[in-house]
């Protein structure tokens, strides 16, 4: 009866390890293969177990690798998010694991730059064919059909394509190159779309600069130079930085504001695309009193200078706007220390603070990872929020994909609404509007 007689002992090679979660913790492998048999015959399971137990208890997840494909997909769209097993309380959570994903042909395709234009296919296959089997080598050509002197390689595994850039990275510099072979991965989609995200600020900086000065030389350029500065200032608690960023002093409060929109929408795409540092209350607190010590006041004297006016407010006192510009760069610099902090009043307040009229927004079209620590940051720039809230559903524990935000003011909602609202992040476009009060929808 045994389904793995009619199978050699090795799964297909384009089966698939999947990771299954919320299972109980009281189930072996025993109940598992009774769960997973009806699906197709199963190679292998491991429960994953907390070795520091006597005896190992299971940390309530497996790994399952069923001899085919098919059945592993079929497993997936029986179970993930639809069966709850027994006395757990969410459904089954069924997915390829982690190793899998590993020979997406992202992962194994390497670009070479600074090759001799001389080089053809065949020259590139040749050198690079010592690391492994080959799938793909093809050589950048423009319109002319000539070389433009870089090339992908793509390799059958991620070892040999790591092999490579070891071996070759810069190991010589070819014929009629100014500087020495590159070699890495070649970039992914990810990265594409958070170059895009960071052109499309620099692009928005680039209006407003025009718009307001007359394009200032330089300025629309500054995005990732202006995140370079921050990420030092952040990571060493170096004032010598901020200088830098006060060469660029003389904007006026809504390029300050979008500047440090620019660099907490481009740290949420960093901090969604990897997960969070372990702790970066110890790194980031030093780096928080140096930005607001006096020394960095005087430091924004520039900008204080320019008699900056807070669109509503009239002009405000040089100094005090000044010290908001440097919490705002605070912000930005260190959105998780801020964050965290907000995030976890919120969680222990439990309820959702509201702030006064017209200050609470609707944000709807949010990107799916996004968390209310991505919300936060990229509100953060236009004012105190008291609040940040994605929603989740209950069932699946995924975002619904809108949320909402609370500032103590309404001047700072009606500056994230004129920012934000058809904002485009990756493909979608944020909708930002003011949350109704209760009193508008009374019919009298």
């Amino acid at each position: 009866m045994n389904g793995a007689l009619d199978h050699s002992d090795q799964p297909d090679p384009d089966a698939i390890k999947m990771f299954v979660g919320q299972i109980p913790r009281s189930w072996s492998e025993k109940e598992l293969k009774e769960l997973f048999e009806p699906y197709g015959a199963v190679y292998q399971i491991n429960v994953l177990r907390d070795r520091s137990q006597n005896p190992p208890q299971s940390k309530g997840c497996c790994f399952v690798t069923f001899y085919t494909r098919k059945a592993a997909l079929e497993a997936q769209n029986a179970l993930h998010n639809i069966k709850t097993l027994p006395g757990m309380h969410h459904p089954i959570q069924m997915k390829p694991a982690d190793s899998e994903k590993s020979n997406a042909v992202e992962d194994r395709k390497l670009f070479i730059g600074m090759v001799s234009k001389k080089c053809n296919e065949n020259d590139i296959r040749v050198m690079f064919s010592p690391f492994g089997q080959i799938e793909e080598c093809r050589i950048l050509r423009g319109p002319d059909g000539l070389s433009r002197g870089c090339a992908f390689v793509t390799f059958s595994t991620r070892a040999m394509a790591q092999n490579a850039i070891k071996a070759m990275h810069q190991s010589q510099t070819m014929e009629g190159c100014s500087s020495p072979i590159v070699v890495k991965f070649a970039d992914t989609q990810k990265d594409k779309e958070q170059r895009r995200l960071q052109q499309q600020l620099a692009q928005q900086m680039q209006q407003l600069n025009t718009a307001t000065w007359g394009n200032l030389t330089g300025l629309g350029g500054l995005t990732p130079q202006y995140l370079a500065l921050l990420q030092q200032a952040t990571s060493s608690s170096n004032l010598g930085a901020f200088s830098g960023i006060q060469q660029m002093a003389g904007m006026n409060a809504l390029q300050l504001q979008n500047l440090a929109t620019l660099a907490a929408a481009a740290a949420a795409a960093q901090t969604s695309a990897t997960t969070t540092n372990a702790n970066p209350l110890s790194t980031t607190s030093s780096a928080l009193g140096a930005l607001t010590s006096p020394g960095m006041a005087a430091l924004n004297g520039g900008l204080g200078a320019t008699g900056l006016t807070n669109g509503t407010a009239g002009t405000m006192d040089a100094l005090t706007q000044a010290y908001s510009g440097i919490q705002q760069y605070a912000a930005a610099a260190l959105p998780t220390l801020y964050s965290q902090s907000l995030l976890q009043q919120q969680s222990a307040a439990g309820s959702q603070k509201e702030g006064p009229e017209g200050a609470n927004l609707f944000i709807y079209h949010l990107p799916q990872e996004f968390g209310d620590q991505d919300i936060l940051q990229m509100f953060m720039p236009f004012g105190n929020v008291i609040s940040a809230k994605v929603f989740i559903d209950k069932q699946t524990n995924l975002s619904k994909c809108f949320g909402f935000v609370s500032y103590d003011n309404p001047v700072s909602a009606q500056a994230a609404i004129q920012a934000m609202n058809g904002f485009q992040i990756g493909m979608k476009r944020l909708k930002v509007q003011l949350k109704r009060s209760k009193n508008d929808s009374k019919p009298y």
